[in-house]
C-alpha cells in the first residue's frame, strides 16, 4: 500500500464519517450487564506485534495489551523488508494516519478484523521500551502510543526509562540488563510482568485467598504438573488440536504443544476468572530455550496472586522463519493479521477453549 498524505487524509475522513457503534461481546452480556471476566494480551518483540495484531482484530472481547518492544498493527504491510526497516530500525518511515486509515477500511470492506472502534471503550495499554534496545527502536513503540491514540485510548502507559536491552525485563531473573541475547530474559530490578498485569486487571478484590479448587481437564489439555512457583499449576495443551482443519501446525510455524497457568482458585470455562495471553518473542519458543519464557517472566507469580489464568501459546522456527518469530509480516500467509490467519484463529480456539 503507498498512500499519499493527501489521500490518507481523505480516506480517514471518509471511513470516520462512516463508523459504526462499536461492540463489545466480551465486555456485555446479552442483556447489556457488565461481565467481570477480563481477557487480554501480552507480548515481546515479534510477540508484541502479534499480540497488538490479535488485540485489533478481536477486540470484540480484548480489554488491554501490554506491548513490550512492538509496534502498530499492520505495520509491515505484508513485507519483511518493511517489517526490517520501517517497524524495527526506522520508525520514521511509519505513517501512523495511514495504519489507521488501513485498520478502519479493513474492518469496513472486509469485517475480517472486529470494529476498531471498540478500542476506544474501556480498553487499557501498557507500553515498554528498553532505552537501549538495540533490535527494536523505541521509536517504534512511540508509534505504537500514537497508532492507539488516535482510536481515542485515554489509559495509554508508557515506560521508557529502564536501560534495558532487546528483552522481557524482570527483577529476579534473566541476563544483565544490558545484555542481548538468549533467553531475551534481563534481569532489570524492574518487574514487567507485574507492572502491566495489575495495570490492565482490576485487581483488587481478586487476590487469591482459597485453597487448591478442583478443575475439569478438558479434552486438548493432556496433562497438569504443579508449578514450581506455586499457587497453581501448568497445563500442557495440545495446541496442534485447535489449529483450523487440514493445516499441518508446522507448516504455519506452530508448534505442537502450548501451556496455560491455572491458578488454584481458578477453573477453565468457570469465568471465574480473568485470562492473559503471553506471546513470546523471536529466539524464545520452546525448542530455543526450553521453559523458561513459561516459568521465569514472572508472569504466574503475579497470576497466582490476583486469579489470573495466563495462556501461552507457541510458534516454532521453519525454513523462512528460522527464528521461531510469530507471524507480523506474512510468512503464513496474506491473511495472517486476521481473523482468517492460521495463527490467529488457532490463538483464538485455544482462547475460547479455556473462558
Amino acid at each position: 500500500t503507498d498512500m499519499g498524505p493527501a489521500a490518507v487524509s481523505w480516506l480517514v475522513g471518509v471511513l470516520l464519517a462512516l463508523r459504526v457503534s462499536p461492540t463489545r461481546t466480551g465486555i456485555e452480556d446479552r442483556n447489556g450487564s457488565r461481565v467481570t471476566q477480563q481477557i487480554t494480551v501480552s507480548g515481546v518483540s515479534s510477540g508484541g506485534f502479534f499480540a497488538v495484531q490479535f488485540h485489533v482484530a478481536y477486540s470484540s472481547i480484548i480489554r488491554g495489551a501490554g506491548i513490550i518492544a512492538g509496534g502498530p498493527f499492520y505495520c509491515a504491510q505484508g513485507n519483511v523488508d518493511t517489517a526490517l526497516t520501517s517497524c524495527m530500525t526506522t520508525p520514521a518511515l511509519i505513517s501512523v494516519d495511514e495504519l489507521v486509515a488501513i485498520t478502519h477500511s479493513t474492518y469496513l470492506t472486509t469485517r475480517t478484523i472486529d470494529n476498531p472502534e471498540n478500542l476506544s471503550t474501556n480498553t487499557k495499554i501498557w507500553l515498554f521500551t528498553g532505552t537501549e534496545d538495540t533490535v527494536v527502536n523505541p521509536g517504534v513503540v512511540h508509534k505504537l502510543q500514537s497508532y492507539y491514540g488516535n482510536f481515542g485510548v485515554d489509559e495509554i502507559k508508557l515506560v521508557d526509562t529502564v536501560p534495558a536491552e532487546h528483552s522481557w525485563v524482570t527483577d529476579s531473573y534473566g541476563n544483565s540488563c544490558s545484555f542481548k541475547g538468549e533467553p531475551y530474559i534481563n534481569n532489570c530490578g524492574y518487574n514487567a510482568a507485574s507492572e502491566l498485569l495489575t495495570y490492565l486487571h482490576s485487581t483488587s478484590g481478586k487476590r487469591n485467598l482459597s485453597s487448591p479448587s478442583q478443575y475439569t481437564l478438558l479434552n486438548n489439555f493432556t496433562s497438569s504438573n504443579k508449578s514450581s512457583n506455586g499457587g497453581g499449576k501448568l497445563v500442557k495443551i495440545n495446541q496442534k488440536t485447535f489449529v483450523p482443519p487440514g493445516v499441518v501446525p508446522a507448516a504455519f510455524g506452530l508448534h505442537d504443544t502450548a501451556y496455560a497457568f491455572l491458578p488454584d482458585g481458578c477453573s477453565f470455562g468457570g469465568h471465574n476468572c480473568d485470562i492473559h495471553v503471553a506471546f513470546h518473542g523471536c529466539l524464545q519458543g520452546i525448542p530455543k530455550i526450553g521453559m523458561q519464557f513459561v516459568n521465569n517472566t514472572g508472569l504466574n507469580e503475579v497470576a497466582a496472586v490476583h486469579n489470573i489464568i495466563i495462556l501461552y501459546p507457541q510458534a516454532m522456527a521453519t525454513l523462512i522463519n528460522p527464528k521461531g518469530c510469530w507471524d507480523w509480516w506474512g510468512y503464513s500467509g496474506e491473511d495472517y493479521s486476521s481473523q482468517l490467519g492460521v495463527q490467529m484463529k488457532t490463538v483464538k480456539a485455544m482462547l475460547d477453549s479455556i473462558r
